[in-house]
């Protein structure tokens, strides 16, 4: 056999060998995914809502039908204002904000929450819809000025 014949075949054996040396064994694959949130909110205000009783004394009225979605399995928090009914001219009539499970009573000692603060809860929840009743909590005065009062509640929604 010639040199050169012997030198090709040692070269192509040490090239075998050298890539068999570094070949790995072992791998792994990354893998990975998205799931989009399902989060919402409706509020269907009641009738009562536009037609607030604002004669003298404290009052408790529900005035929206709330339903919240999400796909989270640690439930979502909503948060709603709370703040003051005006009349351009008039004394602000304060109000609170309150939410009860959907048909449940709400009474006085369920407002925590100082009119002008942010009514913050937590719902757990296995994901899917929560319903839930919003109602407010406000005391005319003896001696309110007459004429048309408004005011309004930002409802927001976040997953746990």
């Amino acid at each position: 056999m010639s040199n050169s014949r012997v030198l090709k075949s040692i070269l192509l054996v040490s090239l075998a060998l050298s890539s068999t040396a570094i070949a790995a064994t072992t791998g792994s694959v990354t893998l990975g995914g998205s799931v989009s949130s399902t989060l919402a909110i409706t509020s269907t205000a009641t009738a009562a809502a536009s037609t607030l009783d604002l004669s003298t004394g404290q009052k408790i009225v529900q005035v929206a039908d709330l339903a919240m979605i999400t796909n989270n399995d640690q439930g979502l928090t909503l948060t709603a204002t709370s703040g003051n009914l005006t009349k351009t001219g008039g004394a602000s009539i304060a109000f609170q904000v309150n939410a009860v499970a959907d048909t449940a009573a709400c009474v006085e000692a369920d407002f925590l929450v100082a009119s002008g603060t942010n009514y913050v809860v937590s719902q757990s929840s296995t994901g899917g819809a929560i319903a839930k009743d919003l109602y407010i909590m406000y005391t005319p005065g003896a001696t309110q000025d007459p004429g048309d009062y408004a005011g309004s509640i930002s409802l927001t929604v976040s997953d746990n």
